[in-house]
C-alpha cells in the first residue's frame, strides 16, 4: 500500500462512528453522567440547574451570558432553568447596577446549603472516579480537553 491509500484510508477510517472524536467525547459523557444521575434525581435537580448552581456557586454572580456560557447552556434555554431555580429559592436575580439592561444572578443561601448538602455524594461520585482512572490519566485527559476548548474550532 502506498503512501496516498493509507492516508485516504486512514480518513475513512476516522468516518466511522466508532473512531469519531465527537461521538467518543459524547459516549464517554453519558458514560459518567450514569454515575451522577441517580444523585441529581435524588435532589430533584436537571442536568442543567445542576450546572447553573455548581457555575454560581463556584464563579459568584454574573450575568445570562456569561453563565450560559460557564455552564455550557443555550442562552435560551438557561431563561426556563433560571426561573424555576428562582421559584426553588437557589437563585436570586438582581439589575445591573452599572447596566439597567442586565440582569445579575447569584445563589442564594439555601442554593449555598443544598450545594453544601450534596457535596458529600458528588465527592464519593468522583472519588469512585479517580480510583476506577487514577489521578494521571484524568489529569491528562482534562488538560487535552482544555487545550480543545481553547482552540475553539479554529481551523
Amino acid at each position: 500500500m502506498n503512501t496516498a491509500d493509507y492516508k485516504k484510508d486512514s480518513l475513512a477510517s476516522l468516518l466511522e462512528t466508532n473512531k469519531s472524536l465527537t461521538i467518543a467525547l459524547l459516549r464517554a459523557r453519558e458514560a459518567l453522567m450514569l454515575s451522577f444521575r441517580p444523585m441529581l434525581a435524588k435532589h430533584n435537580f436537571t442536568e442543567q440547574q445542576w450546572r447553573v448552581l455548581r457555575v454560581l456557586g463556584e464563579k459568584g454572580p454574573c450575568d445570562a451570558g456569561k453563565l450560559a456560557s460557564e455552564a455550557c447552556i443555550l442562552a435560551p434555554s438557561l431563561s426556563r432553568i433560571i426561573n424555576t431555580l428562582i421559584d426553588n429559592q437557589y437563585i436570586e436575580k438582581q439589575l445591573d447596577p452599572h447596566d439597567k439592561r442586565k440582569i445579575i444572578l447569584n445563589i442564594s443561601s439555601n442554593g449555598v446549603d443544598t450545594l453544601d448538602k450534596i457535596k458529600p455524594e458528588y465527592l464519593t461520585i468522583l472519588k469512585s472516579i479517580q480510583r476506577k482512572y487514577g489521578e494521571e490519566k484524568i489529569s491528562n485527559l482534562l488538560k487535552l480537553l482544555s487545550d480543545i476548548t481553547s482552540w475553539n474550532g479554529r481551523i
